[in-house]
């Protein structure tokens, strides 16, 4: 009998630990719809203010692709890079070529109209972009 109810206990373990494991690839495979596509920088926030891009931000964003590589416009400088997604703690990272350098970005908010991401920059600032799609025409 105590067998019957180990073997139970385990039976309903591995069923739980399954459904987590399924919602999470749902929530991933749902990120991936959302996130895939070219995203324009409308404005950043710093302390709770929210600031309009300068003129050379104007063309900043990012473009993310399906096969997990992302080509990131700042300032006119272009970086090509891979990202990845957790999401379990909603952090998605992205990684640069060249430099190897880690972005890493906790995601606020993401729809098809919005997307949300606070990176903390190098001098410490914590700062959120907010980006919208690039509308195809």
């Amino acid at each position: 009998m105590k067998k019957l109810l180990l073997l139970g206990t385990i039976l309903t373990a591995l069923l739980f630990i399954s459904k987590i494991s399924s919602g999470q690839d749902k929530i991933t495979k749902n990120f991936y719809e959302l996130i895939c596509k070219e995203w324009k920088l409308q404005s950043y926030e710093e302390k709770g203010k929210k600031f309009p891009p300068v003129p050379e931000q104007k063309g900043d964003k990012m473009i993310f692709y399906k096969d997990n590589k992302v080509k990131s416009i700042e300032s006119g400088y272009i970086q090509n890079g891979i990202w990845k997604y957790e999401a379990t703690k909603s952090i998605l990272t992205v990684i640069d070529n060249d430099t190897k350098e880690k972005a890493v970005m906790k995601v606020i908010k993401l729809t098809n109209d919005e997307c949300i991401l606070e990176y903390k920059d190098p001098e410490g600032t914590l700062l959120k972009m907010h980006m919208l799609p690039v509308k195809k025409v």
